[in-house]
């Protein structure tokens, strides 16, 4: 006759990963139970089961999404805390000005959470349409804090986004489609506002992972070499040369490969300086997302993780950008 044998919680860790993925944020309790420690490692814990089960109690309908403010909190504080240990062993003279893409999550309790935690590195938030750039506009932010945009910029996107402007908050324009440069012009010589405009570069480097195939010279979004030099003489035709502060290249979501990352930070930041040289006064090189999350916990390429962890990625953006500024001179 055989008998049941007690699963260990030590098995448990080892076949669901916990240690690998969990972060310090969950790990098998004692009773084999995953716990979550919203606080990391050292504070206080609870048992995933015993939150459902009371909520469940309470009548709540399952299933439902568990949110714990904590953890984006520390979240924010591990990436930019990371970027700047990474520029002081680097000697990087520059800074970081980290956003966070609403359209992620917008919830109001994730943004408020985001937002406040990020104060204190002057953390930014980034809209993708009007209406997150509404919300984006009424967070405390502070007055360094990047406003960057994206997508389909019609009129009255533009319009709110000038308006920001007027109220002194530190919103950027970006264009991704070299059409929306004379509609940028236009609208803000009809309110008597200067922009402040960011162009997308369309890389030749490729992401790798899931989403490759959304980068590169294929890639949706994105304004190509010879529209960016265009846009520059329009910009000095029209005296907003000054206007143009930043660059922004996307090399896809999820990208699993740091070498990938560093080929694309490369060529982004060899196209700040032949910009920079063309008389832009650039201030921002905004290398977008593509910081992959490790889900599976094998830090491999694979499409569920990343053979990198969050300080490899800060160290090499900071090292490879400063590296190529400087060969530039």
């Amino acid at each position: 006759m055989k008998t049941a044998r007690r699963f260990s919680p030590k098995e448990a860790e080892e076949i669901y990963l916990v240690p690998y993925w969990g972060a310090g944020f969950f790990r098998v309790g004692r009773d084999g139970e995953l716990e979550v420690t919203p606080m990391g490692e050292k504070g206080p814990s609870a048992s995933l089961l015993e939150i459902v089960e009371a909520l469940r109690d309470e009548g709540r309908p399952l299933p439902l999404v568990l949110r714990f403010p904590q953890i984006l909190e520390a979240r924010v504080r591990e990436l930019n805390e990371a970027f700047q240990r990474a520029m002081e062993k680097y000697g990087y003279a520059g800074g970081y000005r980290g956003v966070y893409p609403v359209k992620v999550n917008q919830r109001r309790l994730v943004l408020e959470t985001v937002a406040r935690a990020g104060r204190p590195y002057h953390y930014g938030l980034e809209a993708g349409s009007k209406a997150e750039l509404a919300l984006i506009l009424a967070q405390d932010l502070s007055k360094e804090a990047l406003i960057t945009t994206n997508g389909f910029k019609d009129d009255d996107f533009i319009r709110l986004a000038l308006t920001g402007r007027k109220l002194g908050r530190n919103v950027v324009i970006t264009l991704e489609k070299f059409a929306e440069l004379a509609r940028v012009v236009r609208i803000s010589k009809e309110l008597g506002v200067r922009p402040q405009i960011g162009i997308r570069y369309k890389l030749k480097a490729k992401g790798a992972g899931q989403w490759e195939a959304s980068g590169g010279e294929n890639a949706k979004f994105g304004l190509t070499t010879p529209e960016i030099v265009r846009a520059v003489e329009i910009l000095k035709e029209e005296g907003l040369l000054d206007t143009l502060v930043m660059v922004h290249a996307h090399i896809g979501s999820q990208v699993t490969d740091i070498r990938r990352i560093k080929a694309a930070v490369r060529e982004a930041a060899q196209t700040y300086v032949q910009l920079r040289k063309l008389g832009a006064p650039l201030t921002y090189l905004n290398l977008g997302g593509g910081l992959a999350v490790d889900y599976d916990g094998s830090k491999t390429n694979f499409y569920a993780s990343a053979n990198y962890t969050l300080p490899e990625y800060a160290e090499d953006l900071v090292y490879v950008t400063k590296e190529v500024v400087e060969a530039q001179g």
